[in-house]
């Protein structure tokens, strides 16, 4: 007995010296095991506050539990999920939750068990960050460097905004697939109740309903795990744009995760044929994400104004690895005009004399979008080719190995 206890004691002293905080809820949502640590972060005396307490009462929003669940459902785990909880005093706080299920003997799920931080300071701080790196930039600002401070304005921000908008769609999104799934298993499982009704026609009736209430249901939790799919990459490449330090970088992701990016927007997913050959292992290279994301950006963008006369709109996409470079052919069916060549983009640059141009080659938003992306690449040693032979594609070459 005696070592029983001293066992439980090391236990118990094991899991309230951790500095994130622990839950075990039971099938009934009730908090059974907390340690010290959560009940500091979400302002309670000590863990056996919570005893009393149900999971629904820390969530700010009603139905995220739900989401938590049909993650776990869905993924067999949940990683580092976000959610709003309530303190005792009533404030919120951003919560990161790592989660895994915990099975009965049947195999069902029985439990969660949940590990959690407070990231709210984590967050002010990296707001209070950016605002002091902005306010020193617009002291000092460095003319060989314009564009990097233009960029740091244009996606950091932006950046953290989208960070709370993919947040708060993920939350809703979970809770719409928990609760379609709660009702689908629902309908089969009281699939014997609509087979005992005596009337042959009401049970024909109540039939076709069922049919077409389950295909309703899957098709609601498919669009669901489309739309969750397609924030799992626009999270990503939030969070990837928000990195200033070196990684290593797939082209091939960035390009992918660019091009999801551009399917949000009904014009670029319905009014333009898209075909994508991505080649088959390509090196990685090391760079900054965002550096390679927004060249691949300003491309695209030039070629939807490229074509945005064309009533058939089209843009190809190829990447492949020739001569130890790795290269990107975007391509797009535009109409070739006289100043679409090298010699004129060429001399589009920061110290272009407007006065020194002809009325037809006056300084374009186009131009802008090449300059910038060549500006990005040079970095890297790589190169951007427009429209070679007359031809109306931009290929850009990266050198592999080049650092």
């Amino acid at each position: 007995m005696s070592m029983n206890l001293d066992f439980q004691n090391k236990y118990d002293e094991l899991i309230n010296s951790l500095p994130d905080g622990i839950f075990v809820i039971n099938e009934n949502g009730q908090i059974i095991l907390a340690n010290q640590s959560a009940a500091e972060i979400l302002g309670y005396y000590g863990p056996s506050e919570f005893y009393s307490l149900t999971v629904d009462t820390i969530y700010a929003n009603t139905g995220d539990h739900d989401a938590l669940l049909s993650i776990l459902g869905h993924r067999g785990y949940a990683e580092r999920s976000l959610f709003d909880w309530r303190k005792k005093d009533g404030s919120t706080r951003l919560i990161e939750v790592s989660a895994i299920p915990l099975r009965n003997a049947q195999g069902k799920i029985g439990g969660i068990q949940a590990v959690f931080r407070d990231i709210s300071r984590r967050l002010e701080n990296q707001i209070a960050q950016q605002e002091t790196i902005a306010e020193a930039a617009s002291r000092a600002v460095d003319s060989d460097r314009i564009l990097e401070y233009i960029n740091f304005y244009r996606t950091r921000p932006m950046s953290l905004i989208l960070q709370g908008v993919a947040h708060n769609l993920n939350t809703p999104l979970g809770s719409m697939r928990g609760r379609a799934e709660l009702l689908l298993h629902q309908l089969r499982k009281n699939a014997s109740l609509f087979e005992s009704v005596s009337d042959e026609k009401l049970r024909s009736d109540l039939d076709a309903f069922r049919g077409k209430l389950e295909k309703g249901l899957n098709e609601v939790i498919g669009q669901v795990d489309k739309a969750s799919l397609l924030m799992r990459g626009f999270s990503a490449k939030v969070a990837f744009e928000m990195q200033d330090a070196e990684m290593e970088l797939d082209i091939n992701a960035i390009l992918q995760n660019e091009f999801g990016f551009f399917e949000s927007s009904l014009y670029f997913k319905h009014q333009i044929q898209k075909e994508m050959q991505y080649a088959d292992k390509l090196p990685m290279i090391k760079g900054i994400y965002r550096d390679f994301s927004q060249a691949f950006h300003n491309i695209i963008i030039h070629c939807i104004k490229a074509t945005a006369a064309i009533s058939d709109r089209w843009l190809y996409v190829k990447t492949e690895l020739l001569d130890n470079m790795i290269t990107v052919t975007i391509r797009d069916n535009r109409v070739m005009a006289a100043h679409d060549s090298e010699a004129y983009h060429g001399r589009m640059n920061l110290e272009t004399r407007y006065s020194a141009l002809s009325d037809e080659n006056f300084f374009s938003m186009g131009d802008i979008e090449l300059f910038n992306a060549r500006q990005y690449l040079a970095k890297y040693q790589a190169t951007m080719t427009l429209f070679p032979n007359g031809e109306p594609k931009i290929i850009v070459q990266i050198p592999r190995n080049w650092n």
